[in-house]
């Protein structure tokens, strides 16, 4: 977990603020189908938890369909680990844009931009 919004935090709208991610996939596993990040939040405890307790929960799933990239691009993200086990190794970030009722956010994959999900509060 890691909290890129602290409680009490000046947040400026209208700037995407960036999470990058690693996605690890074995490839003796097949070619990666999706990544999923979840972005949690915590409305109650005034500094970030360490763990997920009953505070926490998902404010939004975003999930990235990989079918789509190419045997070049596949093929340029693998990579071996200290394991000797070969993984698809897939780099990018999300955009979060807030506003003042909702956050917008923007997956950066593999040098490419795709699908768009807000999230309002109610």
């Amino acid at each position: 977990m890691k909290w890129f919004i602290k409680k009490g935090a000046a947040v400026e709208e209208n700037k995407p603020h960036v999470i990058d991610f690693h996605h690890l996939h074995l490839c003796s596993e097949g070619k990666p189908k999706s990544v999923t990040l979840q972005v949690w939040c915590d409305s109650e405890t005034p500094t970030a938890p360490i763990h997920r307790d009953k505070n926490v929960r998902n404010l939004v799933t975003l999930e990235a369909d990989l079918t789509h990239l190419s045997k070049s691009d596949l093929t340029s993200i693998i990579t071996v680990l200290a394991d000797k086990k070969k993984y698809y190794v897939t780099s990018g970030s999300i955009e979060a844009t807030f506003y003042s009722a909702s956050t917008k956010y923007v997956l950066l994959c593999q040098g490419k931009r795709y699908d768009t999900v807000t999230a309002e509060y109610v």
